[in-house]
């Protein structure tokens, strides 16, 4: 049979064709499905970069409010810096966050940055911020005793924390204290003690009771060993052993010991760190964090603890002040005898005084209120009361109505034995006696002396209330005294030379800004 020769080649031809339509569908299905997962890997890429901008931003977010929080509950010193803070202790795998803190020309600078698994987020925010012009703390206590707040010294300060310093001894806490406290010697909770800041001391921890509570941070630099039965709600570092109690307490952040340590039945939400070389005993407590064995730990930076800031008094250094210079014999005006007897007349006409003025009685063996009349003075300008020793029994201070500024009153017993960098009670010099003594919150007062600040029962069934500072040789406490820090200083003393946290108060924002996310490669 003959075929057509055109017919076949008709044919091939057709199959040909077919052929070559064939592979163009299949290239144009094969971009279309690269095109396709190219757009479904990118698209992915972006979420995932979407979610860690995201998680990196929330992060950034929770650390300026951490850093916002402290500085305004006066925790948290300025400058400061924090890194590396899990959003979620109880995740390995969350988001951190760190801060930055600048302080300076009225104003904090707060630069947050939250990272997570493949994004980072900066946020900077500007607040307005005030500095504590005080000494060296709004309480400071020299001497070699320990200082023991029990339940009847309450103490406070507007819109902040106190700072209390005791640099050459310990501290006894039985009552709720909203300070920092700064130590030369052991910290010790007796019981009732809600401490509402950061404690630093050079000894050790002994917190006997489940009724104790430690707001802040705890840093102790001794060596010996310390025992913690009630509850830390800040990180604890402890530069020797550490026991814990069976109270069922907690350690709101993390813990770090460079000795031994015993966790009775503590929760502890963030880590543990302590030497592998020593003995762990975890007995019933938990380490939500995990626990961390490295060759050695180190201690923590011990507290910078202020040297004793002496003054003896000299005119230049009120410059607008009058002078008014006392003579210690006859009985009338200008007398030592017009102050300390009765009716005590030479105490009311302090508040005659229009100009700022130094009432010099150090001619005086001492100068006293308690001489039963009870003096109240509204007093119109600022006023240094020098002497050698005070009795300011039931003496209540307070401003006079229509001033368009708060007087400031010095009570002042002279350092007599300068460069020796210590509180020298000099032969013939007391303490300043507090009994039943008001110094209203319209006035700003403080107390200095080499000698002791000796606070009585509150004579008359009067409370002792004081509003300003007390800086003092030692401490002698008898009961009845309600403390209001208020910033102010003497001469030559220094801003924030505490070495204590929270040195100012944080006002309101200025701005915010954001700065562009960047990718971690």
């Amino acid at each position: 049979m003959l075929v057509n020769p055109s017919s076949r080649h008709g044919a091939l031809g057709d199959r040909g064709s077919s052929l070559v339509s064939v592979l163009v569908i299949m290239l144009v299905l094969s971009i279309g499905g690269l095109a396709l997962a190219a757009i479904v890997t990118n698209t992915t890429s972006m979420l995932a970069d979407s979610r860690s901008t995201a998680q990196s931003r929330a992060a950034a977010d929770a650390g300026l409010a951490d850093a916002v929080t402290a500085l305004r509950r006066g925790t948290l010193a300025c400058p400061s810096t924090l890194k590396n803070v899990k959003v979620d202790t109880a995740d390995a795998s969350s988001p951190t966050y760190s801060y930055n803190v600048t302080c300076g020309a009225g104003i904090a600078t707060i630069t947050a940055t939250g990272t997570a698994s493949s994004g980072m987020t900066t946020t900077q925010a500007i607040y307005r911020y005030t500095e504590t012009p005080a000494g060296a703390g709004d309480m400071v206590f020299f001497g070699t005793s320990d200082v023991t707040f029990t339940a009847e010294v309450k103490t406070a300060a507007s819109g902040r924390l106190l700072d209390i310093v005791v640099p050459q001894a310990g501290f006894v806490c039985q009552n709720l204290i909203p300070a920092n406290i700064t130590l030369g010697g052991d910290i010790d909770g007796n019981g009732g003690c809600t401490i509402k800041g950061n404690v630093r001391a050079t000894g050790i921890v002994n917190i006997c009771c489940g009724s104790d509570t430690f707001e802040g941070d705890l840093s102790t630099s001794g060596t010996g060993s310390g025992v913690i039965r009630g509850t830390v709600l800040g990180n604890v570092h402890a530069n020797g052993a550490l026991t814990f109690g069976w109270e069922g307490k907690r350690v709101g952040k993390s813990v770090t010991a460079n000795g031994n340590v015993s966790l009775g039945n503590v929760r502890i939400d963030g880590s543990l760190t302590m030497p592998s070389a020593k003995t762990y005993k975890p007995q019933d407590g938990t380490v939500a964090g995990g626990v961390s064995t490295p060759p050695t730990v180190p201690g923590p930076t011990p507290p910078t603890l202020p040297p004793w800031f002496e003054y003896k008094y000299k005119a230049s250094d009120w410059p607008g002040f009058s002078v008014v210079t006392l003579v210690n014999s006859g009985t009338g005006p200008g007398t030592c005898s017009y102050f300390n007897n009765s009716p005590g007349t030479g105490w009311t006409t302090l508040a005659a005084y229009t100009g700022a003025t130094v009432l010099d009685a150090r001619a005086c063996t001492t100068l006293s209120a308690n001489n039963g009349s009870n003096p109240t003075l509204s007093i119109r300008t600022n006023l240094v009361i020098l002497a050698k020793g005070m009795n300011l029994t039931t003496l209540t201070i307070k401003a006079a109505p229509g001033l368009s500024s708060k007087p400031k009153v010095w009570f002042v017993t002279e350092d007599l034995t300068p460069g020796d960098i210590k509180p020298t009670c000099a032969s013939g010099y007391g303490p300043i006696y507090i009994n039943g003594t008001v110094t209203a919150t319209s006035v700003t007062a403080m107390a200095y002396t080499p000698c002791k600040i000796d606070v009585g029962g509150g004579a008359g069934g009067i409370a002792d209330a004081w509003n300003g500072a007390f800086y003092g040789g030692g401490w002698n406490y008898g009961g009845g005294l309600t403390f209001t820090a208020d910033p102010i200083g003497l001469p030559g003393m220094t801003s924030g030379g505490s070495g204590g946290s929270g040195s100012g108060t944080l006002g309101a924002l200025v701005s915010q800004r954001d700065i562009p996310p960047q990718v971690i490669p």
